[in-house]
């Protein structure tokens, strides 16, 4: 399993994405699931859950469409990220359905979160599904997450705001990610971090963090430190001054 996060804020987007494809006793095994593009006018970031094995061909599928004189559509020749979603989505319906397999009963899909900039227009982000269509987070809640998210979840609902900053966006991806880290063992380290300000022509961050990071564990660490000083601050029950 896996988990990634994609946050939009007024001041620009932030990605993260561990790096865990399973999890054993004795076998544990790794692989990036984020994509990064950042040439010319635009940047885009691509992260994805679901089957590996589609998610690898749609990414080696965007790479050859833009090593090739002969492909119609790819990142570099889309207008807008509606487009690039719309072109994602197709690579994924075509990549989780060989053979013809009905798409209505999609087996091997995966999803993904991609988001970034092209110059003159806003920065976005859109959540793909397995069939292909697409959607962009609510203004009330502006992230995105996908994979095993019901451990980091809860923090983004209380933390991310439209109007919170693209800093402490960053820094509530990295304890979302920690929570679901210490929560699943199908997720882990290393986490791909990578952090794109708004009109900024390249990503201000594109880092590969392990826990025993400064940036990572500083800020896990200090939240963790924080609950217990709060903990132990709650008033007492009546019952329990007897």
């Amino acid at each position: 399993m896996t988990y990634c996060i994609g946050i939009k804020t007024n001041d620009g987007l932030v990605f993260a994405s561990d790096s865990r494809t399973n999890a054993g006793l004795d076998n544990v095994n790794i692989y990036s699931k984020m994509m990064t593009h950042d040439v010319g006018d635009r940047t885009i970031i691509v992260v994805t859950s679901g089957n590996l094995g589609t998610s690898q061909a749609v990414y080696k599928s965007i790479e050859k469409d833009l090593k090739s004189d002969k492909s119609k559509i790819n990142l570099n020749t889309c207008k807008n990220f509606e487009q690039i979603a719309s072109y994602i989505g197709s690579l994924n319906i075509k990549h989780s359905s060989p053979q013809g397999m009905n798409t209505d009963n999609v087996l091997l899909g995966s999803t993904f979160i991609v988001g970034g900039q092209i110059k003159g227009q806003q920065h976005e982000m859109y959540l793909i599904y397995p069939q292909g269509n697409y959607i962009r987070p609510a203004d009330s809640k502006p992230y995105l997450v996908i994979g095993e998210v019901k451990y980091g979840k809860p923090i983004l609902d209380r933390v991310i705001k439209p109007d919170i900053s693209i800093g402490d966006a960053s820094r509530c991806a990295l304890i979302s990610m920690d929570s679901t880290l210490r929560s699943d063992l199908t997720v882990g380290p290393p986490i791909d971090f990578a952090v794109l300000k708004k009109d900024s022509e390249k990503l201000v961050a594109l880092e590969c963090l392990n826990i025993s990071d400064d940036v990572y564990s500083k800020v896990c660490n200090q939240w963790s430190e924080s609950i217990f000083k709060v903990f132990d601050s709650f008033p007492r029950f009546k019952w329990e001054k007897k």
